[in-house]
């Protein structure tokens, strides 16, 4: 599980690294989002999730809760609209900031993680997930991971386009 997330996270930062700076921001369309954009989200959700696993962590546990199809996360063409709270900055963003801040909300999220007793049954904690319902604290980690790589596809797309477009 915590293999899937670092190597997704490496994926992510060695596809937006040789990326300019002033392509960072660009956007493929009015309504689309930059890579800029895609990292504030991608952001925005680890924030937001380390937070609700920190809460999940408090509640008392429940019945097991069977595990959810989250390779779905991975099928682009169901689109989604995020949430307001995970939605990025429309504000220009710096590559190296943003990279910072990803490296920041990872570490803080593995320590959550490795802070969890080994005895703890990560499939009797559950929280709300806007398009699955409910995913246990077990299934709240991996969604981490296929969520970023959905997007890992986006960047790569959106960073073919851009570069194409430079030249």
């Amino acid at each position: 599980m915590i293999l899937q997330l670092e190597e997704t996270r490496k994926e992510v930062v060695n596809t937006v690294k040789d990326i300019p700076e002033h392509l960072f921001n660009e956007k493929q369309t009015e309504y689309s989002w930059s890579i800029a954009q895609v990292l504030d989200h991608l952001l925005k959700t680890e924030l937001e999730i380390t937070r609700a696993i920190a809460y999940m962590l408090t509640l008392p546990e429940q019945d097991h809760l069977p595990d959810k199809p989250l390779a779905l996360t991975l099928d682009r063409s169901q689109k989604r609209t995020a949430p307001d709270t995970i939605s990025p900055s429309t504000e220009i963003i710096e590559k190296q900031n943003i990279l910072a801040s990803l490296s920041q909300s990872r570490n803080q999220l593995l320590q959550l993680i490795d802070s969890i007793p080994s005895e703890k049954d990560l499939t009797t904690s559950r929280f709300k997930h806007p398009f699955f319902k409910e995913l246990s604290l077990k299934q709240w980690i991996e969604f981490i991971g296929y969520h970023e790589k959905r997007h890992l596809a986006q960047i790569i797309d959106i960073k073919q386009s851009i570069t194409n477009e430079s030249v």
